[in-house]
C-alpha cells in the first residue's frame, strides 16, 4: 500500500510539542518550572517583606500568594511559546529540506519505506517502538527520539487505521 501526504514546517513543530508533552523528562522539567520554582521565589518574596522590610506578614501572604497563583496560570502558555520559538529557530538554522514537501509511505508486509524528494528512510515493522495517534498527526518511533511523522489532513479514515496499526 502508498500512502502520499506533504509534510510541512508546522507539523514538525507539532511534532515537536507533542515529543516534549509525552517526554517524561521533559514532563519532569515542566512540573518543576510550574510548581517548585515560583514556590521558592514565593517563599522567598514573604521572608523580604516580613524579615527584611519588617511588614505586617499578611500582606506578604497575599503577594506570594498572588505571585505564585499568576505563575501557575500563565506559565503553561509562555512554556508552550518558548518551545514553539526554539524549534521555528532551530530549524532556520540548519539544513532541513529533506524533512519537508511530498513524501510517500509504502507499507510492504516487513518494512515501511517513506520516501521523499531528496532522501528514502527503510523501517523494519519489527523494529517499530511505539505508534501515537493524535488529532493531527500519526507518529511512528522507531526509537525514543527519532519518529515517522505522517499528518492525517490529507489521509482518508481507512489509511489513517492502517498506519495507525502497522505493529
Amino acid at each position: 500500500m502508498i500512502i502520499n501526504y506533504e509534510l510541512n514546517e508546522e507539523d514538525f513543530v507539532r511534532f515537536n510539542l507533542h515529543y516534549i508533552e509525552d517526554s517524561p523528562a521533559q514532563r519532569k522539567t515542566y512540573w518543576f518550572l510550574r510548581l517548585l520554582i515560583p514556590l521558592f521565589f514565593s517563599g522567598l518574596i514573604f521572608l523580604m517583606g516580613t524579615v527584611l522590610f519588617r511588614q505586617p506578614a499578611i500582606y506578604w501572604v497575599i503577594t506570594a500568594t498572588g505571585f505564585f497563583g499568576l505563575w501557575v496560570l500563565y506559565f503553561p502558555e509562555q512554556y508552550r511559546k518558548t518551545i514553539l520559538k526554539q524549534t521555528r529557530k532551530m530549524l532556520s538554522k540548519g539544513e532541513k529540506d529533506y524533512l519537508f514537501g511530498e513524501k510517500s509511505l509504502t507499507i510492504s508486509e516487513y518494512t515501511i519505506t517513506v520516501t521523499g524528494e531528496n532522501a528514502q528512510e527503510e523501517l523494519k515493522l519489527k523494529d517499530i517502538k511505539r505508534i501515537e495517534q493524535y488529532d493531527d498527526m500519526i507518529l511512528i518511533y522507531d526509537s525514543n527520539r527519532s519518529a515517522i511523522i505522517v499528518p492525517t489532513r490529507e489521509l482518508s479514515w481507512d489509511e489513517v487505521k492502517i498506519v495507525a496499526t502497522l505493529k
